[in-house]
């Protein structure tokens, strides 16, 4: 029961942070502040690093809860396409030299 509840806790946090990463990326892009792009693709691989190791932890030692896997797979292909997308618009104009 309680591994259910830690399997569902990290994927619904994913879920979320995923959510709210996407409208800050998309609130920062609109107001040209490209850089902090960056800092959340950080913080999306650290979440799908997190969430990677619960799969593994998960599938390897048999808590019976992994018949949903497809959905953290699913988070974690969505995070990854996010995290790309950030790390190319995070990047900054190089300044003109006058």
């Amino acid at each position: 029961m309680l591994a259910s509840i830690i399997y569902w806790a990290i994927i619904l946090v994913c879920i979320a942070w995923t959510a709210l990463s996407l409208y800050f990326s998309i609130f920062y892009f609109v107001r040209k502040e490209n850089g902090n792009l960056w800092a959340f693709a950080f913080f999306n691989v650290m979440a799908m690093i997190v969430l990677a190791i619960a799969l593994v932890i998960f599938r390897t030692w048999g808590f019976g809860v992994t018949q949903y896997s497809s959905l953290i797979y699913a988070v974690l292909a969505v995070m990854g396409g996010l995290t790309v997308v950030q790390a190319v618009l995070g990047r900054e104009p190089k300044a003109k030299v006058a």
